[in-house]
Protein backbone atom coordinates (compact mmCIF):
# COMPACT_ATOMS: atom_id res chain seq x y z
CA UNK A 1 0.00 0.00 0.00
CA UNK A 2 1.49 3.38 -0.79
CA UNK A 3 2.11 5.68 1.50
CA UNK A 4 -0.39 8.77 1.98
CA UNK A 5 -0.35 12.16 0.32
CA UNK A 6 0.42 13.88 3.78
CA UNK A 7 3.42 11.89 4.62
CA UNK A 8 4.73 11.95 1.35
CA UNK A 9 4.29 15.45 1.61
CA UNK A 10 6.27 16.12 4.57
CA UNK A 11 9.23 13.96 3.83
CA UNK A 12 9.53 15.30 0.08
CA UNK A 13 9.32 18.72 1.92
CA UNK A 14 12.38 17.59 4.22
CA UNK A 15 13.93 16.28 1.55
CA UNK A 16 14.22 19.18 0.19
CA UNK A 17 14.77 21.46 3.00
CA UNK A 18 18.09 19.68 3.78
CA UNK A 19 19.54 18.90 -0.26
CA UNK A 20 19.05 22.93 -0.59
CA UNK A 21 21.13 23.78 2.84
CA UNK A 22 23.74 21.51 1.84
CA UNK A 23 23.95 22.75 -1.88
CA UNK A 24 24.29 26.90 -0.55
CA UNK A 25 26.74 25.90 2.26
CA UNK A 26 28.78 23.77 -0.34
CA UNK A 27 28.99 26.95 -2.82
CA UNK A 28 29.31 29.15 -0.33
CA UNK A 29 32.48 27.55 0.67
CA UNK A 30 34.02 26.74 -2.54
CA UNK A 31 33.94 30.76 -3.23
CA UNK A 32 35.35 32.13 -0.02
CA UNK A 33 38.79 31.90 -1.49
CA UNK A 34 40.54 31.32 -4.89
CA UNK A 35 42.01 27.91 -5.84
CA UNK A 36 45.66 28.94 -6.08
CA UNK A 37 47.51 32.06 -5.05
CA UNK A 38 48.29 34.49 -7.55
CA UNK A 39 52.16 33.65 -8.30
CA UNK A 40 54.34 37.39 -9.03
CA UNK A 41 56.40 36.34 -12.59
CA UNK A 42 59.85 36.80 -11.82
CA UNK A 43 61.17 40.14 -13.85
CA UNK A 44 63.07 37.86 -16.41
CA UNK A 45 60.64 37.92 -19.63
CA UNK A 46 57.42 38.99 -17.56
CA UNK A 47 56.86 41.80 -20.05
CA UNK A 48 56.24 38.68 -22.63
CA UNK A 49 52.90 37.20 -23.11
CA UNK A 50 52.74 33.44 -22.12
CA UNK A 51 50.87 30.45 -22.98
CA UNK A 52 48.02 30.00 -20.22
CA UNK A 53 45.36 27.32 -19.97
CA UNK A 54 42.05 29.15 -19.98
CA UNK A 55 39.96 28.72 -16.26
CA UNK A 56 37.25 26.89 -16.09
CA UNK A 57 34.08 28.14 -16.92
CA UNK A 58 35.77 29.79 -19.50
CA UNK A 59 34.74 30.30 -23.18
CA UNK A 60 37.01 27.50 -25.42
CA UNK A 61 39.48 28.71 -27.27
CA UNK A 62 42.12 27.31 -29.42
CA UNK A 63 45.80 27.86 -28.70
CA UNK A 64 47.04 31.13 -30.16
CA UNK A 65 48.10 31.93 -33.62
CA UNK A 66 52.19 31.74 -33.73
CA UNK A 67 53.63 35.28 -33.93
CA UNK A 68 54.66 36.48 -37.41
CA UNK A 69 58.06 36.57 -38.95
CA UNK A 70 58.50 38.61 -42.14
CA UNK A 71 57.88 37.12 -45.22
CA UNK A 72 60.23 39.16 -47.08
CA UNK A 73 63.41 37.85 -45.48
CA UNK A 74 62.31 35.10 -42.86
CA UNK A 75 64.68 36.82 -40.40
CA UNK A 76 64.46 36.18 -36.31
CA UNK A 77 65.57 38.16 -34.06
CA UNK A 78 65.48 37.54 -30.58
CA UNK A 79 62.69 38.87 -28.87
CA UNK A 80 60.88 37.47 -31.83
CA UNK A 81 61.99 33.56 -30.98
CA UNK A 82 61.25 34.26 -27.35
CA UNK A 83 57.23 35.87 -28.01
CA UNK A 84 57.36 31.99 -30.29
CA UNK A 85 58.10 29.70 -27.74
CA UNK A 86 56.65 30.99 -24.39
CA UNK A 87 53.25 31.18 -26.39
CA UNK A 88 53.55 28.34 -28.69
CA UNK A 89 56.06 25.88 -26.22
CA UNK A 90 53.85 22.33 -25.51
CA UNK A 91 56.10 21.87 -22.36
CA UNK A 92 55.09 25.09 -21.19
CA UNK A 93 51.45 24.47 -21.95
CA UNK A 94 51.77 21.79 -20.37
CA UNK A 95 52.71 23.13 -16.97
CA UNK A 96 49.79 25.45 -17.16
CA UNK A 97 47.24 22.95 -17.88
CA UNK A 98 48.90 20.92 -14.39
CA UNK A 99 47.51 24.32 -12.96
CA UNK A 100 43.92 23.95 -13.97
CA UNK A 101 43.92 20.03 -13.17
CA UNK A 102 45.24 20.78 -9.18
CA UNK A 103 42.59 23.36 -8.98
CA UNK A 104 39.87 20.79 -10.32
CA UNK A 105 41.14 18.88 -7.32
CA UNK A 106 41.31 21.18 -4.40
CA UNK A 107 37.28 22.51 -6.08
CA UNK A 108 36.43 18.78 -5.47
CA UNK A 109 38.14 18.42 -2.18
CA UNK A 110 36.23 21.48 -0.51
CA UNK A 111 32.79 19.87 -1.91
CA UNK A 112 30.21 18.32 0.53
CA UNK A 113 29.70 14.88 0.62
CA UNK A 114 26.33 14.07 -1.18
CA UNK A 115 23.14 13.38 0.64
CA UNK A 116 21.84 9.71 0.45
CA UNK A 117 18.06 8.79 0.18
CA UNK A 118 16.92 5.26 1.31
CA UNK A 119 13.67 4.09 0.66
CA UNK A 120 12.22 0.78 2.00
CA UNK A 121 8.87 -1.68 2.27
CA UNK A 122 7.79 -3.97 4.42
CA UNK A 123 5.84 -6.94 5.23
CA UNK A 124 4.21 -6.70 1.93
CA UNK A 125 2.84 -9.68 -0.94
CA UNK A 126 3.49 -12.42 1.45
CA UNK A 127 1.56 -15.30 3.17
CA UNK A 128 -1.62 -15.20 5.24
CA UNK A 129 -2.14 -11.83 6.76
CA UNK A 130 0.58 -10.72 5.05
CA UNK A 131 -0.47 -11.50 1.44
CA UNK A 132 -1.20 -7.67 0.29
CA UNK A 133 -0.03 -4.18 0.84
CA UNK A 134 -2.33 -4.40 4.76
CA UNK A 135 0.17 -4.46 6.73
CA UNK A 136 2.96 -2.88 4.71
CA UNK A 137 5.36 -0.76 6.64
CA UNK A 138 7.41 1.95 4.16
CA UNK A 139 9.94 4.10 4.99
CA UNK A 140 11.41 7.09 3.16
CA UNK A 141 14.41 8.24 4.70
CA UNK A 142 17.58 10.87 4.15
CA UNK A 143 21.25 10.06 5.28
CA UNK A 144 24.04 12.34 5.74
CA UNK A 145 27.36 11.64 6.10
CA UNK A 146 29.10 14.93 8.49
CA UNK A 147 32.96 14.77 8.70
CA UNK A 148 34.77 15.07 11.64
CA UNK A 149 37.69 17.01 12.77
CA UNK A 150 37.81 19.11 10.39
CA UNK A 151 38.71 17.01 7.30
CA UNK A 152 37.03 18.71 4.16
CA UNK A 153 39.11 21.93 5.35
CA UNK A 154 42.19 20.04 5.59
CA UNK A 155 41.45 18.35 3.20
CA UNK A 156 40.83 20.89 0.46
CA UNK A 157 43.91 23.15 2.20
CA UNK A 158 46.56 20.26 1.19
CA UNK A 159 45.16 20.17 -2.82
CA UNK A 160 44.88 23.84 -2.86
CA UNK A 161 48.68 23.96 -1.58
CA UNK A 162 49.19 21.38 -4.53
CA UNK A 163 47.79 23.56 -6.93
CA UNK A 164 50.27 26.77 -5.79
CA UNK A 165 53.28 24.40 -6.48
CA UNK A 166 51.89 23.95 -9.78
CA UNK A 167 51.87 27.38 -10.15
CA UNK A 168 55.64 27.83 -9.15
CA UNK A 169 56.64 25.15 -11.38
CA UNK A 170 55.21 27.00 -14.56
CA UNK A 171 57.00 30.14 -13.62
CA UNK A 172 60.07 28.15 -13.12
CA UNK A 173 59.35 26.09 -16.90
CA UNK A 174 59.07 29.70 -18.01
CA UNK A 175 61.79 30.92 -16.74
CA UNK A 176 63.86 27.70 -18.16
CA UNK A 177 62.62 28.00 -21.70
CA UNK A 178 63.79 31.71 -22.06
CA UNK A 179 66.59 30.69 -20.86
CA UNK A 180 66.82 27.57 -23.72
CA UNK A 181 65.55 29.85 -26.03
CA UNK A 182 68.20 32.78 -25.97
CA UNK A 183 70.57 29.40 -25.79
CA UNK A 184 69.41 28.26 -28.65
CA UNK A 185 69.41 31.75 -30.43
CA UNK A 186 73.01 32.07 -29.53
CA UNK A 187 74.21 29.13 -30.72
CA UNK A 188 72.47 29.63 -34.41
CA UNK A 189 74.26 33.06 -34.02
CA UNK A 190 77.13 31.77 -33.54
CA UNK A 191 77.04 28.43 -36.36
CA UNK A 192 76.09 31.26 -38.77
CA UNK A 193 79.10 33.70 -37.88
CA UNK A 194 81.20 30.19 -38.11
CA UNK A 195 79.75 29.30 -41.55
CA UNK A 196 80.47 33.43 -42.69
CA UNK A 197 84.34 32.22 -41.10
CA UNK A 198 84.39 29.12 -43.23
CA UNK A 199 83.51 30.78 -45.79
CA UNK A 200 86.50 33.29 -45.77
CA UNK A 201 88.91 30.81 -44.54
CA UNK A 202 87.95 28.65 -47.98
CA UNK A 203 88.13 32.00 -50.53
CA UNK A 204 91.60 32.42 -48.98
CA UNK A 205 92.68 28.60 -49.02
CA UNK A 206 91.44 28.95 -52.63
CA UNK A 207 93.30 32.32 -53.09
CA UNK A 208 96.40 30.85 -51.76
CA UNK A 209 96.24 27.95 -53.70
CA UNK A 210 95.76 29.54 -56.63
CA UNK A 211 99.24 31.96 -56.09
CA UNK A 212 101.09 28.64 -55.72
CA UNK A 213 100.08 27.62 -58.83
CA UNK A 214 101.22 30.83 -60.53
CA UNK A 215 104.51 30.57 -58.47
CA UNK A 216 105.00 26.56 -59.57
CA UNK A 217 104.75 27.52 -62.98
CA UNK A 218 106.76 30.24 -62.88
CA UNK A 219 109.31 27.72 -61.21
CA UNK A 220 109.51 30.21 -58.05
CA UNK A 221 107.90 27.30 -56.04
CA UNK A 222 108.22 23.46 -55.70
CA UNK A 223 105.46 21.05 -56.47
CA UNK A 224 105.05 19.64 -53.47
CA UNK A 225 103.96 23.03 -52.29
CA UNK A 226 101.12 23.16 -54.87
CA UNK A 227 99.91 19.54 -53.44
CA UNK A 228 100.35 20.99 -49.85
CA UNK A 229 97.82 24.35 -50.72
CA UNK A 230 95.70 22.08 -53.02
CA UNK A 231 95.45 20.02 -49.27
CA UNK A 232 94.09 22.74 -47.37
CA UNK A 233 92.29 24.13 -49.94
CA UNK A 234 90.42 20.59 -49.39
CA UNK A 235 90.24 20.92 -45.54
CA UNK A 236 88.51 24.01 -45.72
CA UNK A 237 86.27 23.13 -47.79
CA UNK A 238 85.00 19.99 -45.88
CA UNK A 239 85.39 22.61 -42.72
CA UNK A 240 82.89 24.86 -44.47
CA UNK A 241 80.40 21.49 -45.23
CA UNK A 242 80.91 20.85 -41.31
CA UNK A 243 79.98 24.15 -40.83
CA UNK A 244 76.79 24.40 -42.81
CA UNK A 245 75.46 21.42 -41.20
CA UNK A 246 76.23 22.32 -37.83
CA UNK A 247 74.04 25.67 -38.75
CA UNK A 248 71.22 23.37 -40.17
CA UNK A 249 71.25 21.53 -37.01
CA UNK A 250 71.17 24.94 -34.39
CA UNK A 251 68.27 26.04 -36.76
CA UNK A 252 65.97 23.11 -35.64
CA UNK A 253 66.67 22.78 -32.27
CA UNK A 254 65.98 26.49 -31.74
CA UNK A 255 62.85 25.80 -34.05
CA UNK A 256 61.73 22.84 -31.42
CA UNK A 257 61.86 25.30 -28.77
CA UNK A 258 58.42 26.38 -29.42
CA UNK A 259 57.24 23.18 -30.93
CA UNK A 260 57.78 23.26 -34.65
CA UNK A 261 58.64 20.69 -36.75
CA UNK A 262 60.78 22.45 -38.51
CA UNK A 263 62.48 25.67 -38.95
CA UNK A 264 60.75 28.50 -40.34
CA UNK A 265 62.89 31.39 -40.97
CA UNK A 266 66.35 31.38 -42.83
CA UNK A 267 69.44 33.31 -40.43
CA UNK A 268 68.75 34.96 -36.69
CA UNK A 269 69.37 38.58 -36.49
CA UNK A 270 70.78 40.51 -33.68
CA UNK A 271 74.00 41.81 -31.80
CA UNK A 272 75.57 39.35 -29.65
CA UNK A 273 78.83 40.69 -29.70
CA UNK A 274 78.73 42.62 -26.31
CA UNK A 275 80.32 40.98 -23.00
CA UNK A 276 79.93 43.16 -20.02
CA UNK A 277 80.74 42.81 -16.25
CA UNK A 278 77.82 41.38 -14.05
CA UNK A 279 77.27 42.01 -11.29
CA UNK A 280 79.01 40.44 -7.84
CA UNK A 281 78.23 37.18 -6.72
CA UNK A 282 76.93 37.94 -3.21
CA UNK A 283 74.30 40.39 -5.10
CA UNK A 284 73.21 37.08 -7.46
CA UNK A 285 73.31 35.14 -4.34
CA UNK A 286 70.41 37.57 -2.90
CA UNK A 287 68.05 37.25 -6.23
CA UNK A 288 68.47 33.55 -5.98
CA UNK A 289 66.44 33.39 -3.03
CA UNK A 290 63.17 34.65 -5.09
CA UNK A 291 64.18 31.24 -7.32
CA UNK A 292 60.84 29.82 -8.38
CA UNK A 293 62.69 26.66 -8.10
CA UNK A 294 63.19 27.57 -4.13
CA UNK A 295 59.47 28.54 -3.36
CA UNK A 296 57.96 25.84 -5.28
CA UNK A 297 60.16 23.94 -2.63
CA UNK A 298 58.69 26.27 0.60
CA UNK A 299 55.16 25.47 -0.74
CA UNK A 300 55.59 21.45 -1.49
CA UNK A 301 56.91 21.83 2.06
CA UNK A 302 53.64 23.59 3.29
CA UNK A 303 51.54 21.02 1.06
CA UNK A 304 53.07 18.25 3.03
CA UNK A 305 52.57 19.82 6.29
CA UNK A 306 49.18 19.99 5.47
CA UNK A 307 48.83 16.07 4.55
CA UNK A 308 50.25 15.37 7.85
CA UNK A 309 47.50 17.43 9.11
CA UNK A 310 44.46 15.90 6.94
CA UNK A 311 45.79 12.53 7.76
CA UNK A 312 45.74 13.08 12.09
CA UNK A 313 41.53 14.71 11.14
CA UNK A 314 41.12 11.42 10.07
CA UNK A 315 41.72 10.07 13.25
CA UNK A 316 38.12 10.91 14.24
CA UNK A 317 35.61 9.20 13.24
CA UNK A 318 32.63 10.75 11.02
CA UNK A 319 28.82 10.53 11.50
CA UNK A 320 26.20 9.24 9.73
CA UNK A 321 22.89 11.26 10.26
CA UNK A 322 19.49 9.85 9.10
CA UNK A 323 15.80 11.50 9.33
CA UNK A 324 13.05 10.38 7.26
CA UNK A 325 9.46 9.23 7.83
CA UNK A 326 7.42 5.68 8.06
CA UNK A 327 4.30 4.65 7.45
CA UNK A 328 2.64 1.82 9.31
CA UNK A 329 -0.60 0.86 6.91
CA UNK A 330 -1.71 -1.73 9.24
CA UNK A 331 -1.98 0.86 11.91
CA UNK A 332 -3.13 3.79 9.56
CA UNK A 333 -0.31 5.50 11.29
CA UNK A 334 2.67 8.14 10.20
CA UNK A 335 6.04 8.06 12.42
CA UNK A 336 9.39 9.81 12.13
CA UNK A 337 12.64 8.42 12.20
CA UNK A 338 15.80 9.57 12.89
CA UNK A 339 19.40 7.80 13.89
CA UNK A 340 23.01 8.45 13.84
CA UNK A 341 26.04 5.87 12.66
CA UNK A 342 29.24 6.22 14.56
CA UNK A 343 32.37 3.93 13.58
CA UNK A 344 34.60 2.16 16.70
CA UNK A 345 38.10 3.48 16.45
CA UNK A 346 39.22 0.79 17.57
CA UNK A 347 41.92 -1.25 15.80
CA UNK A 348 42.46 1.39 12.27
CA UNK A 349 43.36 4.96 13.60
CA UNK A 350 45.30 6.06 10.96
CA UNK A 351 48.16 5.25 12.15
CA UNK A 352 49.98 4.03 9.16
CA UNK A 353 49.35 6.90 6.85
CA UNK A 354 50.32 9.48 9.61
CA UNK A 355 53.61 8.18 10.11
CA UNK A 356 54.01 7.97 6.21
CA UNK A 357 53.09 11.83 5.96
CA UNK A 358 55.48 12.60 8.43
CA UNK A 359 58.16 10.49 6.91
CA UNK A 360 57.49 12.44 3.66
CA UNK A 361 57.59 15.79 5.46
CA UNK A 362 60.89 15.39 5.93
CA UNK A 363 61.65 14.17 2.95
CA UNK A 364 60.69 17.21 1.26
CA UNK A 365 62.72 19.69 4.16
CA UNK A 366 65.92 17.72 2.96
CA UNK A 367 65.07 17.50 -0.71
CA UNK A 368 64.51 21.57 -0.08
CA UNK A 369 68.17 21.57 1.63
CA UNK A 370 69.27 19.67 -1.33
CA UNK A 371 67.87 21.93 -4.32
CA UNK A 372 68.95 25.31 -2.66
CA UNK A 373 72.60 23.65 -2.33
CA UNK A 374 72.16 22.66 -5.73
CA UNK A 375 71.31 26.13 -6.93
CA UNK A 376 74.05 27.86 -4.91
CA UNK A 377 76.44 25.04 -6.80
CA UNK A 378 75.08 25.87 -9.95
CA UNK A 379 74.83 29.80 -9.67
CA UNK A 380 78.63 29.33 -8.69
CA UNK A 381 79.47 27.39 -11.82
CA UNK A 382 77.94 29.94 -14.43
CA UNK A 383 79.16 33.00 -12.58
CA UNK A 384 82.61 31.53 -12.80
CA UNK A 385 82.00 30.47 -16.41
CA UNK A 386 80.70 34.08 -17.18
CA UNK A 387 83.61 35.57 -16.42
CA UNK A 388 86.02 33.48 -17.67
CA UNK A 389 84.74 33.37 -21.36
CA UNK A 390 84.21 37.56 -20.99
CA UNK A 391 88.20 37.43 -20.28
CA UNK A 392 88.94 35.14 -23.04
CA UNK A 393 86.53 37.31 -24.94
CA UNK A 394 88.02 40.51 -24.25
CA UNK A 395 91.72 39.32 -24.24
CA UNK A 396 91.24 37.56 -28.03
CA UNK A 397 89.91 40.72 -29.30
CA UNK A 398 92.06 43.24 -28.02
CA UNK A 399 95.65 41.56 -28.38
CA UNK A 400 95.52 38.09 -29.86
CA UNK A 401 93.53 37.92 -32.99
CA UNK A 402 94.57 41.52 -34.28
CA UNK A 403 97.94 40.26 -34.05
CA UNK A 404 97.35 37.07 -35.50
CA UNK A 405 95.89 38.92 -38.65
CA UNK A 406 98.76 41.44 -38.86
CA UNK A 407 101.11 38.49 -38.90
CA UNK A 408 99.20 36.78 -41.41
CA UNK A 409 99.18 39.40 -43.99
CA UNK A 410 102.77 40.12 -43.55
CA UNK A 411 103.88 36.58 -44.05
CA UNK A 412 101.09 36.51 -47.08
CA UNK A 413 102.46 39.40 -48.81
CA UNK A 414 106.14 37.71 -47.83
CA UNK A 415 105.39 34.72 -49.44
CA UNK A 416 104.41 36.33 -52.96
CA UNK A 417 107.80 38.22 -52.75
CA UNK A 418 109.68 34.78 -52.15
CA UNK A 419 110.41 35.99 -47.78
CA UNK A 420 108.48 33.10 -46.23
CA UNK A 421 108.25 29.31 -47.31
CA UNK A 422 103.95 28.50 -48.69
CA UNK A 423 104.26 26.38 -44.84
CA UNK A 424 104.54 30.01 -43.29
CA UNK A 425 101.82 31.21 -45.10
CA UNK A 426 99.39 27.96 -43.83
CA UNK A 427 100.92 28.04 -40.10
CA UNK A 428 99.28 31.82 -40.07
CA UNK A 429 96.26 30.78 -41.56
CA UNK A 430 95.68 28.42 -39.36
CA UNK A 431 96.31 30.20 -36.01
CA UNK A 432 94.10 33.23 -37.54
CA UNK A 433 91.12 30.49 -37.63
CA UNK A 434 91.58 28.64 -34.53
CA UNK A 435 91.55 31.93 -32.49
CA UNK A 436 88.83 33.41 -34.47
CA UNK A 437 86.77 30.05 -33.83
CA UNK A 438 87.79 30.26 -30.26
CA UNK A 439 86.61 33.67 -29.59
CA UNK A 440 82.91 32.64 -31.76
CA UNK A 441 83.10 29.51 -29.41
CA UNK A 442 83.93 31.51 -25.94
CA UNK A 443 81.23 33.84 -26.92
CA UNK A 444 78.40 31.31 -27.25
CA UNK A 445 79.82 29.97 -23.72
CA UNK A 446 78.95 33.36 -22.44
CA UNK A 447 75.44 33.53 -23.52
CA UNK A 448 74.83 30.51 -22.26
CA UNK A 449 76.28 30.83 -18.55
CA UNK A 450 74.62 34.12 -18.92
CA UNK A 451 71.09 32.65 -19.75
CA UNK A 452 71.85 30.43 -17.05
CA UNK A 453 72.33 32.81 -14.15
CA UNK A 454 69.45 34.68 -15.44
CA UNK A 455 67.38 31.52 -15.43
CA UNK A 456 68.76 30.92 -12.08
CA UNK A 457 67.90 34.74 -10.21
CA UNK A 458 64.97 35.75 -12.57
CA UNK A 459 66.38 38.41 -13.20
CA UNK A 460 67.79 39.92 -16.69
CA UNK A 461 71.42 40.98 -15.83
CA UNK A 462 71.53 44.07 -18.12
CA UNK A 463 69.18 46.51 -17.60
CA UNK A 464 67.54 44.93 -14.95
CA UNK A 465 65.35 46.96 -12.41
CA UNK A 466 66.66 46.31 -8.77
CA UNK A 467 64.83 44.17 -6.34
CA UNK A 468 62.58 45.29 -3.91
CA UNK A 469 65.20 45.82 -0.70
CA UNK A 470 68.45 45.21 -3.21
CA UNK A 471 69.44 48.89 -2.99
CA UNK A 472 68.88 49.06 0.96
CA UNK A 473 71.64 45.85 0.73
CA UNK A 474 73.78 47.43 -1.48
CA UNK A 475 74.49 50.30 0.57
Amino acid sequence: MLLKRKAVGEVQRAVLVIALSLAVSSLACAGKQSLASKVEPRPLGASLAAYRAPAPGAAPSGDPAPVAMPESNKSLTLPGALALALERSPKLASFSWEIRVREGDALQEGLFPNPELEMELEEFAGSGELSGFDATEGTLAISQLIETGGKRGKRRRAATIDAEVAAWEYEAARLEIYADVVKAFARVHTAQKMVALEEELHRLAQSLAGAVDRLVEAGAASPVEKKRARVEEGAARLDLATARRGLESARAQLAATWGALAPDFVRVEGDLAAVTQPPDLEKLRNRLQRSPELARWQREVARREAVVEREKAKRFPDVTALAGARRLSELDENAFIAGLKVPLPLFNRNQGAIAAARGNLRKAQKEQAAAEARLHADLDTAYRELIARRDEVEGLRSDLIPGAREAYEAVREGYLLGLFRNVDVLDAQRRLSELSLRELEALQAYHVAKADIERLTGTPLAGEAPEPGEEEEDD
